[in-house]
């Protein structure tokens, strides 16, 4: 296994590397979450049947997979710079195309073509920051860099406030405005060579995986891949299971913004027993909080026990998500965006399908979904423990 850490960091500041990987995948989560709250208008809007409305959803899961997988590997083989640009392209265009659609099948394929930024954003913007932000301070920034994930709370808000005055399709045209102004940011950051290609070597065991084709990386990296994409299913499961949770909160502006605030504590909790302890204890720490939780929740005989677990849960959910992104980088070596990006991208693909296995399980009743978060924190738990055990027969 290869380290970023054997990777030389940029000379440029750690603030602007930070909002150069910030401004693509802030809006990005944006109109990923626009598109879920406006989901019974665009279904109004289009005489959509529930087949057709399911389509869309899953449509929005592919792309993402499909845009980590392939801007991933454009990544790796021409450069984080040219393709952080590219994806820019990709999403004007799909916004664009979704604020413009007439019917049906035009919604649908914008709607792909959205959802493949956001799965290429992750990997590359991940990558790119991990590269150029020295070992010490990489969690942390990682972490900071989910925030972007509060674009989901911008959505929040401009699904009540403006949609009945601006309309659906302004929603996602107007994201457009400020994403062009950015990348400007971004464009002027990526001038200079050495931020426009894959970072140079710095060891021999570098150079040598640089030179492995394709499949070559991915025998060698299968099991930690897999590893990778179970926690990614099993966290990513935890946050989607907020649309069962969520409704225990009061529909008012300040529940909403502490739904969503509350991930950030978590984040750099979770960066800061990483540092101190590693990522194991990290995700030990999450488990063993979901599992009390959970359990608290299911066994309480308050009415408001799904109120409170609705509110502790993102604060929880903050752990795992801020680590991911510098630990994945750290456990690939070559095509490492694709293989990051892959694993996080195809878990939320996988997590997408909680919902349904807790309604074919019957367990959306009487509160037994805690029951399924409980086995969530039993998995992640049981992974923290091949993660230890990986990190002691490893040598230092």
């Amino acid at each position: 296994m290869t380290s970023v850490a054997s990777v030389t960091p940029s000379s440029e500041s750690a603030a602007r590397v930070y909002w150069t990987a910030f401004i693509g995948l802030f809006f990005d989560y944006y109109d990923l979450y626009l598109f879920i709250y406006l989901e019974k208008v665009l279904a109004q809007e289009f005489a959509l049947t529930a087949a057709q409305s399911g389509w869309l959803q899953f449509t929005g899961l592919a792309g993402v997979g499909l845009g980590a997988l392939g801007f991933g590997y454009l990544a790796d083989r021409f450069g984080r710079g040219r393709m952080m640009l590219a994806v820019f392209g990709v999403y004007v265009a799909g916004i664009a195309g979704i604020s413009l659609a007439w019917n049906h099948e035009s919604l649908l394929g914008f709607r792909l073509l959205a959802s493949l930024s956001l799965g290429a954003e992750w990997g590359i913007s991940h990558t790119y920051l991990a590269e150029r932000v020295s070992g010490e301070r990489r969690y942390r920034f990682s972490a900071l860099l989910q925030f972007s994930i509060l674009g989901g709370l911008l959505a929040a808000m401009a699904s009540r406030y403006a949609l009945p005055v601006v309309g659906w399709r302004w929603l996602f045209a107007l994201s457009i405005v400020p994403v062009v102004a950015l990348s400007l940011v971004r464009w002027r950051s990526l001038q200079k060579p050495e931020n426009d290609a894959p970072r140079p070597a710095g060891s021999p065991a570098l150079q040598e995986s640089r030179a492995n084709t394709l499949f070559q990386a991915i025998r060698e990296n299968g099991r930690m891949f897999l590893l990778c994409l179970g926690l990614a299913s099993l966290t990513i499961a935890s946050g989607t299971m907020n649309i069962f949770y969520a409704k225990d909160l009061p529909q008012s502006p300040i529940y909403t913004v502490f739904f969503w605030a509350n991930v950030a504590p978590g984040m750099l909790l979770g960066a800061l027993v990483v540092r101190r302890w590693g990522v194991a204890w990290a995700l030990g720490l999450y488990a063993a909080g979901l599992m009390v939780l959970s359990a608290g929740a299911w066994s309480s005989g308050s009415a408001r026990s799904g109120l409170v677990f609705a509110l502790v849960l993102p604060l929880l959910n903050g752990i795992p998500f801020g680590l991911m992104g510098a630990w994945f980088n750290e456990v690939f070596g070559s095509y490492r965006t694709m293989l990051s990006g892959a694993a996080y991208n195809l878990g939320r693909i996988l997590a997408g399908f909680a919902p349904v296995l807790i309604v074919a399980l019957g367990l959306q009743e009487n509160g037994r979904y805690f029951l399924f978060s409980g086995l969530l924190g039993l998995g992640v738990l049981g992974l923290a423990g091949f993660i230890a055990a990986g990190s002691r027969r490893r040598p230092h």
